[in-house]
């Protein structure tokens, strides 16, 4: 499984949406909403401004509580 990415815009970090997919082509194209763990904004994104990473496990970490 991977993670998918997208850019904060706000710092130009890159950050974990905290969703997990093994192919982001077969995610749909429409706007999703995420609270960022960068900055606590609220970010609109799309697939085709994400990206997958590898394995996510050094996200995954990140966004368990």
């Amino acid at each position: 499984m991977a993670m998918i990415m997208i850019c904060c815009p706000t710092t130009g970090r890159d950050v974990s949406t905290g969703i997990e997919t093994p192919d982001g082509e077969q995610l749909p194209l429409v706007k999703a909403n995420m609270v960022c763990p960068a900055c606590g904004r609220l970010h609109s994104w799309t697939k085709n401004e994400a990206w997958l990473a590898n394995s996510g496990d050094q996200y995954r970490a990140a966004t368990v509580h």
